[in-house]
């Protein structure tokens, strides 16, 4: 493990992930400096943070003296001026490239000129924050995700201009923190955001062909896949205006591909305010009893051409040992082939390589498998015969796969 550094952390935003993030950086060994837009809202964050490893210590996970060691690390910070010590400064402050610039720019003046600025952005270019700040080579991507103190993956970016030997030494950093490191480039929504879009869009298409209820097509996920949670429990978890917010933005970002583009289904719901768990009602009705489904397809009846019926059939019996209904097999063929799909088109699209998107896809979202293993196992020929069949299906192109596929037909 890399021994901490005599020079302290800073992290700028208190909110629930720079907390946690200070949380992680302190329990290993790391001294911390945390600022925000004032002294009581820094109290209160280290009160919290306090409280968070004392749990931790009554579970078992640090000694009394790990306790009393890690706590004694958290230093809030008055003002900029107080971070000029720093090793590694990380934001984690409101998603705007504006008022991450604004800030960076107040602080900027009182850091060491060797200092590393990390953004744990989960969108914004990684590039533009350096150019905008006037020292892109200073400026490095690490993306945690919520809860960060029990989240293992930490996605670290490097923007075009980033000097690497910053960038070695963030996952190097990362790593010391007891993080999982996917290394991934600055296009939008990095790995995560991008590859598992597939998951809830495809999930959404199938309903409005009225193929299947939400709640057929969760379960097909859960049996056949082996995931945790249905596309739709998923979002209504994680709140159906949220989920849609990352669909648009890295659809946009990456020119509206048809792969990629939003459900209306999922934008009216967001629109009527139904947004999941968080208001009672989204894809499910959620009131204290079981959920149920609060929308319901059209009534349509599967019926696929033999090519078709093939192609689905020898995806899935690559992909699962589970006995599936036909209906349930062609859900979970048209999902999975979507996210290997996407997988493919970003590591063709110079994002990442497949060892990076497999540990970044498993790590970040707990898929059983990354979309590469998986596709080695069904076969790379299967999958390509599938998006072949798919895409003579519809009239949006959105199943043409990227030549890492499509030469293996």
């Amino acid at each position: 493990m890399m021994a901490p550094s005599k020079h302290p952390v800073g992290i700028i935003g208190t909110g629930t992930m720079g907390a946690g993030i200070a949380q992680v950086a302190a329990t290993h060994g790391f001294t911390v400096m945390l600022l925000d837009q004032d002294a009581e809202t820094v109290r209160r964050a280290v009160d919290k943070i306090h409280g968070h490893i004392d749990r931790m210590a009554e579970k078992g996970k640090l000694t009394e003296k790990e306790r009393d060691e890690s706590k004694a690390r958290l230093h809030p910070a008055d003002g900029p001026e107080d971070l000029s010590d720093c090793d590694l400064i990380i934001e984690a402050i409101i998603e705007s490239l504006e008022a991450k610039t604004a800030m960076f720019k107040r602080v900027l003046p009182h850091l060491r000129s060797e200092a590393i600025i990390a953004s744990n952005t989960s969108s914004l270019s990684i590039g533009a924050i350096g150019e905008s700040i006037g020292c892109p080579e200073r400026v490095v991507g690490m993306h945690f995700f919520n809860p960060a103190p029990l989240m293992p993956l930490v996605e670290v970016i490097s923007g075009k201009r980033s000097d690497l030997k910053l960038v070695d030494r963030v996952v190097l950093i990362a790593e010391a923190w007891g993080k999982t490191v996917a290394r991934a480039n600055d296009t939008p929504g990095f790995i995560v955001n991008r590859v598992a879009r597939p998951y809830y869009l495809e999930a959404w298409r199938i309903f409005e062909d009225g193929y299947a209820g939400v709640d057929v097509i969760d379960e097909a996920m859960r049996s056949l896949g082996g995931f945790r949670m249905g596309p739709f429990e998923l979002t209504d978890l994680i709140g159906q205006d949220i989920n849609v917010a990352t669909t648009e933005s890295v659809w946009q970002q990456l020119g509206e591909p048809s792969r990629l583009k939003p459900s209306s289904t999922q934008q009216q719901l967001v629109a009527e305010k139904h947004l999941g768990r968080k208001t009672g009602h989204g894809a499910y009705i959620h009131d204290g009893e079981d959920p149920r489904p609060a929308i319901h397809p059209g009534s349509r009846e599967l019926k696929l051409p033999e090519r078709m019926q093939d192609a689905v059939n020898r995806f899935v019996e690559g992909a699962t040992d589970q006995i599936g209904a036909p209906l349930e097999k062609y859900i979970f063929a048209r999902v999975l082939i979507a996210i290997i799909n996407e997988a493919a088109w970003a590591v063709a699209d110079g994002v990442a390589d497949q060892a990076n998107v497999d540990t970044a896809i498993c790590k970040g979202v707990n898929y059983p498998k990354g979309p590469f293993a998986w596709a080695e196992e069904i076969g790379f020929g299967a999958c390509g015969e599938l998006l072949e069949a798919l895409n003579d299906t519809v009239d949006d192109n959105r199943f043409l796969a990227p030549d890492l596929l499509r030469s293996q037909v």
